[in-house]
């Protein structure tokens, strides 16, 4: 419901939400805010707009406020403008004296628009309007010194480890080949806490040039690129990393730009599996050591390229590996190593094992906000095939439509993940009876798989197999297939697969002796005797 002024500023909520904000509750802020709306259109813009650069508030702090300082005062106030927040040594390097933190101290006991941001009075900032015509101020008068104001402060800062303030100060003071060197050193630390938006505002503030001239930020490029899903865009930027002249290790500690290429190329999947598989061996022989702060992304990389190859056994031993060196800051992926994981110990029958794995990578999710991330959704994948084979597939078909919603956004992204999902929810479809959603996913995974030819590991055989059930004779409606209880086509889904039956029952959570019943009524249904006539007659009438 809209605010109505006698003097015709009429706002909304949401705006007035917004002026209060950036007056801070300051009511000559809030006046001069009311005077300059008037006989304004759009009024929305203009709070979105209202700054320290506004006529009103510059002519009201100007002659109320820095008019009546000491030169030294005035002087300490626009040169610390450039500064997001303040604290004395800091201050001391950017104005070029000593007594910053003294100068503070005095400015916020006289509630000069300056705000403490601790207890102790280490650090502080100004008031947002305050700041904002500050700045105004030293650009219009001394546009020359802002810069070099800026270069201080990224100077200090650098020293001190606040590495994201430090690049952008020194993005402002367009020290780019200095900016470029921090970005290369820090962006993977920021990426696998989940940051990727940050590194990639630094790298759109950096010249084009200076980035295609560079091979270690060419590869910061190609990682965000893929992130993102733009394929093509991650293959222009690897030609330009391999290109480059660099030699040696790069400012992130990767062993050499063939290590750096070798390790993005494994990770999201880019060719096809048996070539990801030799990139994966040629990164695991160019960075073997365990201290390598790509270690773990490069045993994650051959483990899961093993597996999509069918090599799940050899497949386990460096995913294990990879998951003991992922730290606390690498949410993402330990996510992926959890899921690989998971998919290993479920197709190798552990399903308590792939269900505590899948859950535990879709904690990481909620816990570190990865969902904005569509390479996130192979959690709810991995999530979405133990379910299925619980024989919840509701639930299933929830989790894996879900996922399928948000890799289809980015249609560059790895396709392995996407087949994976695919034909868990193509089985799903067809284990509920829907046949022609069914036949919709598998034409899908068949589309996905086509520019792999013969380089496609695991997924022929797999699309191959769910194609010949869709394509079995449907028994008649009220035959055998209807007779059989939700739980036992559960069962026998199991008996097409190499589970004993102590297994199955561990998979079901349910005791030995209740899978032998209800295997005992699924023979006496289909009318067969042997668990290999059960399957063969399940297959042969698409019930499997």
């Amino acid at each position: 419901m809209p605010v109505e002024r006698e003097d015709g500023a009429d706002i909304g909520p949401d705006d007035l939400y917004v002026l209060l904000e950036r007056t801070e509750g300051w009511p000559a802020g809030l006046y001069l805010a009311s005077l300059s709306l008037q006989n304004r259109e759009d009024k929305h813009a203009f709070i979105a707009s209202f700054g320290g650069s506004n006529r009103y508030i510059v002519d009201l702090l100007v002659e109320e406020v820095l008019v009546g300082l000491p030169k030294e005062v005035r002087e300490f106030l626009l040169k610390t403008s450039v500064l997001r927040r303040m604290t004395g040594p800091l201050c001391d390097v950017v104005v070029g004296w000593e007594g910053s933190g003294k100068v503070l101290r005095e400015l916020a006991r006289s509630n000069l628009f300056v705000v403490p941001l601790d207890e102790d009075g280490e650090w502080y900032r100004y008031h947002h309007l305050f700041s904002d015509l500050l700045l105004y101020e030293l650009r219009s008068n001394q546009p020359e010194l802002v810069r070099v104001l800026h270069g201080r402060a990224s100077a200090w800062l650098g020293g001190a480890g606040f590495f994201e303030e430090n690049i952008r100060h020194a993005i402002a003071a367009r020290d780019y080949e200095r900016a470029g060197m921090l970005v290369a050193r820090h962006w993977y630390e920021y990426v696998f806490a989940g940051q990727t938006a940050t590194v990639e505002r630094w790298l759109e503030a950096l010249p084009e040039d200076l980035i295609n001239s560079d091979s270690a930020l060419a590869l910061v490029k190609a990682w965000i690129s893929a992130l993102y899903g733009r394929q093509e865009e991650t293959e222009r930027f690897l030609t330009l990393a391999e290109s480059g002249s660099y030699e040696g290790k790069l400012p992130d500690s990767t062993a050499s730009v063939e290590a750096g290429v070798a390790i993005v190329r494994v990770v999201f999947g880019l060719g096809g599996i048996q070539s990801t598989l030799e990139a994966a061996r040629l990164a695991a022989a160019l960075e073997p050591e365990q201290t390598s702060p790509r270690a773990a992304l490069v045993r994650f990389g051959l483990g899961g390229s093993l597996y999509l190859s069918g090599d799940i056994s050899q497949a386990r031993k460096p995913l294990e590996e990879a998951l003991e060196l992922t730290k606390d800051g690498q949410p993402l992926v330990r996510m992926a190593i959890l899921c690989f994981l998971s998919f290993v110990a479920a197709d190798e029958g552990h399903m308590e094992e792939a269900e505590s794995l899948a859950r535990e990578a879709c904690a990481l999710v909620d816990r570190f906000g990865l969902e904005k991330l569509p390479q996130a959704s192979v959690a709810h994948i991995a999530f979405g095939r133990v379910l299925a084979a619980r024989g919840k597939l509701e639930e299933a078909q929830k989790e894996l439509e879900g996922a399928f919603s948000a890799r289809r956004k980015l249609p560059g992204l790895s396709a392995w993940g996407t087949l994976l999902g695919l034909l868990a929810l193509a089985k799903v479809h067809l284990a509920r009876g829907n046949r022609a959603a069914g036949r919709a996913v598998l034409a899908e995974a068949r589309a996905t798989l086509e520019p792999f030819a013969d380089d496609a590991g695991i997924f022929p055989e797999i699309l191959e197999r769910q194609e010949r059930k869709l394509r079995a004779r449907k028994p008649p409606q009220g035959q055998l297939d209807d007779e059989l209880t939700e739980r036992e086509l559960v069962v026998l889904r199991l008996l097409d697969s190499e589970l004993t039956t102590r297994q199955m029952a561990q998979s079901l959570y349910v005791a030995t002796d209740t899978v032998r019943t209800q295997i005992k009524s699924v023979y006496r249904k289909l009318g067969v005797s042997s668990r290999e006539e059960a399957v063969e007659r399940a297959h042969a009438r698409g019930l499997i």
